[in-house]
């Protein structure tokens, strides 16, 4: 079973409610959108749409058709990969059937049947497979077929921006007439009010996907020094996977980043050019020893292909990888980290779709290392040819800095916690919550000692009798609620007033099913259902040795209702407090690693350049939205440079952020990301994080959080001072003060000791 992310699960949850409410709208043809960016995972977010979708619908009584099936289109072969992942995936929930033409069988699509279509082989009207043919595979034919045994068509169309805006799609799309028809794609074609859009944020703090990409970082004309300057590429692409490389042996992961080299589309009238190219791209490869022969070289050409076997593992002793555009559309590396595309030199466009294949985390997670959290990419394009999608602009970064050379290694213990949210679904301990609950609302137990002599069951039973449940189920018959059996009638659709009962156990299990669905609280339905539904059998069984029969017949009879209704309320409850104190729990499982300012940082749009002689990293790039403390006391280091060695503007989420530990004003463990990290002239380290005064909630604890931090840290070699820092008043920031000592206020920075650099670099440390 695939574990979803949260936004994965939000995605589910729209997607599964647009479609209840297109499915009981008149006509077809309605439009949906799944926008993801690239490695989102949208194929297992489809997938589990779709279990879903084909497990509740025989249940939605308010939904006229109840059975589906589906086509998945996608364009070259990427019906194929798509076919071969979900065919594994269902492999083990067999809700769903993935076939292919051949496997059709009675001459239509059958209820939860998923046709994967290459749409290459059906955009023509003379295919064989979009007309009367031999063999009796006509897609059209099996689409009407299933449309006559009521079974409605939902078509996913995978990338519909590559296949679907053609005279021809139009024209089958048409003829098909589908009452569902899903674009899934980073950038859709379709405009619609019905779906859902995955943000790219949620993706990046999800660890699923790379921080940024890097675009042409390093590249210097003046170490051109006579070389072509493909020559110059090659070499500096080549020198960043070797980077990443090391520094994935650095933190443990048994990772070879792969460099892909793309060479221009091939056309006839470029054939002599890309030939040269390729010489001269595979020689200077042969003189780096990367070759075919070595594997350290393979090669994805339409008429050579080599050394492609187990390419994608994350091992694998290939190091580059000589591709022509085909191979841009679906095709799946994780490890491919730098990407080197030469161009005809002419005005380019780059975006996400330009550099998709470098865009995923090898091992769905961040590092501590921030170069392992970016994608490279060189290009033989000029920077003031190149544009970026205005979209893609604060993604696709230029800007980078440099840590300066005079740096030296500081190994400050820094602190990380993992933040993510805990899963919004019922867990495995929901089942001994619903039993706690049961027993102090109805007093039942398990516990012979407390049965006065009784039997289980007896006592059971009696004290659920007690409570006015209605326990004699023989003669009881469930109503089927009313006003949801639809009935067409002279082509209209009204309301059937016939009341119905519940007999059969199929019957019993459908209403039983979405009496849990409708009360699983804001839980993830498609994964707490089932947990509700056997965690109440399992409480029949254990405490009043009742089969399920019996069991969902005392929970459905509508006397018995509201009870069983607040006893999943308290349950509910209890299931919360256990997440948070989970949660809470997660928080103080702190990461600690050795600190120092990163040797590169890239900063995107929302950055500009300003003038610092003394910054760790050069440029110094400032947050365009920083507060006006920060702006200040970058202002006072820079008059103060004659006695800093240098000064870092830290981040404030990362793990390649300097970061301690503190308890916030509820109690929650979280990181304190400290605004500066300054070394003077005489190697004491300064940590200060600025502020005005009584500006924070959290004010005295991160400020007594540092202060704890430096006293157990600082030693004679490595001294430490600091805390929060503040101006002298909100007008005269020529002064910043801080506390030597622990503080029990905010507003007042009466007997705090004002920083001067100056000063700080005469005293001496004694041990």
């Amino acid at each position: 079973m695939i574990t979803l992310r949260k936004y994965q699960e939000e995605a589910v949850s729209r997607l599964l409610k647009d479609t209840y409410s297109l499915l009981k709208k008149p006509g077809a043809r309605h439009k949906m959108i799944l926008k993801a960016p690239t490695g989102a995972g949208k194929t297992v977010t489809m997938a589990a749409y779709l279990n879903q979708l084909c497990n509740e619908i025989p249940d939605r009584l308010d939904v006229l058709k109840r059975k589906v099936a589906f086509i998945w289109f996608a364009p070259n072969q990427l019906h194929l990969q798509s076919y071969l992942s979900l065919k594994d995936f269902f492999e083990e929930l067999r809700t769903i059937k993935p076939i292919q033409f051949e496997d059709v069988t009675d001459g239509k699509l059958q209820p939860n049947e998923m046709l994967f279509v290459n749409w290459q082989s059906v955009n023509k009207e003379s295919n064989l497979f979009i007309k009367e043919n031999e063999q009796g595979k006509d897609l059209i034919k099996f689409v009407y077929s299933a449309m006559l045994d009521d079974i409605e068509i939902i078509c996913i169309l995978d990338e519909a921006h590559y296949h679907a805006n053609g005279k021809k799609a139009k024209e089958l799309l048409q003829k098909i007439h589908a009452k569902i028809e899903i674009d899934v794609s980073a950038t859709p074609l379709f405009k619609s009010d019905y779906g859902y859009t995955i943000k790219r944020d949620e993706v990046i703090e999800a660890e699923m996907i790379k921080k940024n990409v890097v675009l042409n970082p390093a590249l210097d004309h003046h170490t051109q020094q006579g070389r072509s300057l493909n020559q110059v590429l090659l070499e500096e692409a080549l020198k960043k996977r070797e980077e990443l490389a090391k520094a994935y042996q650095a933190v443990g992961s048994n990772i070879n980043p792969l460099l892909l080299i793309q060479l221009p589309n091939e056309t006839k009238t470029e054939s002599a050019l890309d030939k040269q190219m390729i010489e001269e791209v595979e020689t200077y490869l042969e003189y780096k020893a990367i070759t075919t022969q070595n594997e350290r070289l393979a090669v994805w050409l339409s008429n050579t292909k080599t050394n492609l076997e187990g390419i994608e593992a994350h091992n694998s002793m290939t190091d580059v990888l000589l591709f022509k555009q085909a191979i841009a559309l679906g095709w799946d590396c994780p490890r491919a980290a730098v990407l080197l595309i030469f161009r005809e030199i002419k005005q380019e466009h780059f975006g996400i779709q330009t550099v998709g294949r470098i865009l995923r985390m090898p091992e769905q997670k961040h590092y501590p290392n921030p170069i392992l959290n970016n994608g490279y990419v060189y290009t033989n394009l000029s920077k003031d040819v190149i544009h970026i999608v205005q979209e893609d602009m604060d993604y696709i970064v230029q800007n980078k800095a440099y840590r300066v050379e005079r740096y030296q290694e500081i190994a400050l213990q820094s602190a990380f916690i993992n933040t993510r949210l805990t899963r919004n679904r019922l867990g495995s301990k929901f089942r001994k919550c619903l039993y706690e609950a049961a027993e102090e609302y109805f007093g039942v137990t398990t516990d012979p000692s407390q049965t006065g002599g009784k039997t289980i069951e007896e006592f059971n039973k009696e004290r659920l009798s007690a409570t006015f449940i209605q326990m004699d189920v023989d003669q009881i018959e469930i109503p089927i609620p009313k006003d949801l059996e639809l009935v067409i009638v002279e082509g209209a659709t009204r309301v059937e007033e016939k009341e119905k009962f519940a007999k059969t156990s199929n019957e019993l299990n459908t209403l039983f099913r979405q009496f849990c669905r409708d009360h699983v609280g804001g839980y993830a339905k498609v994964d707490s259902t089932p947990v509700l539904e056997l965690a109440l059998k399992m409480f029949f069984e254990e405490y009043i040795i009742m089969d399920e029969f019996k069991a969902i017949k005392v929970m459905l009879f509508e006397q018995n209702k509201p009870k069983f209704i607040e006893l999943i309320d308290q349950a509910l409850l209890k299931h919360e407090q256990l997440q948070k104190e989970k949660a809470a729990q997660a928080t103080k499982k702190v990461e600690h690693s050795q600190w120092d300012v990163p040797s590169e940082r890239i900063f995107n749009e929302n950055y500009e350049q300003r003038d610092a002689d003394t910054h760790a990293l050069e440029p110094f790039y400032e947050y365009r939205g920083a507060s006006s403390p920060e702006k200040h006391f970058v202002e006072f280091l820079e008059n103060n440079k004659q006695h800093i060695d240098w000064w870092y503007k830290n981040g404030d989420k990362n793990k390649e952020d300097f970061a301690v530990t503190y308890e916030d004003v509820n109690g929650i463990t979280r990181g304190f990301y400290v605004d500066f990290v300054i070394r003077l002239k005489n190697g004491t380290i300064a940590l200060f994080d600025t502020k005005t005064l009584d500006s924070d909630p959290n004010f005295v604890r991160k400020h007594n959080a540092l202060y704890n931090y430096i006293q157990e840290k600082s030693s004679p070699q490595k001294p430490l001072i600091g805390g929060v820092i503040v101006p002298r008043s909100k007008s005269d920031f020529s002064v910043w003060k801080y506390a030597d000592n622990l503080i029990d206020k905010a507003n007042d920075h009466t007997g705090w000791v004002a920083f001067d650099p100056a000063i700080a670099n005469t005293k001496t440390h004694a041990s």
